[in-house]
């Protein structure tokens, strides 16, 4: 797991099962978050959302045929299967991640199933500390949380 092996690529050298394999390495990487210290931010806090291309999973060519065919979201933020405006999910393949950044210190990011402010106000409340300098976008979720 330290070499960034997929979980597939572990099986076939260490002839697994790949479920077994997913398990395992799901379950350490879950210790790994569970042992983590929790991180406060404060003073200059910097939130920005992305929007992440989920990768080829083992399958680069599947990716190439994909973007060769323009089944990809273009730079409109339209995808071409659906035809439907509007920002990525994780059943779209394109799943958020917000991250909270202290300026020349920690960051924390954070997956999310949407861009909400119920979603994420949560995170900010737990991460930062009140009376800290607050920089974001002008994405609108940030302009009804609290001063």
């Amino acid at each position: 797991m330290g070499l960034n092996l997929s979980n597939q690529q572990i099986a076939k050298e260490l002839n697994l099962n790949k479920d077994d394999v997913q398990k395992m390495t799901h379950g350490l990487r879950q210790a790994v978050v569970d042992k983590a210290s929790v991180i406060t931010l404060s003073e200059d806090v910097e939130f920005d959302e992305v929007y992440i291309t989920a990768g080829h999973k083992g399958h680069p060519e599947a990716v190439k045929k994909r973007t060769a065919r323009g089944d990809d979201a273009n730079s409109k933020g339209y995808s071409s299967r659906s035809k439907l405006r509007g920002r990525g999910t994780l059943e779209t393949q394109k799943p958020l991640v917000f991250g909270l950044i202290q300026r020349d210190s920690d960051l924390v990011i954070r997956p999310l199933q949407n861009v909400q402010q119920i979603t994420i106000e949560p995170i900010i409340k737990a991460t930062v500390i009140p009376g800290s300098l607050i920089y974001t976008g002008e994405y609108g979720i940030y302009n009804s949380l609290e001063e």
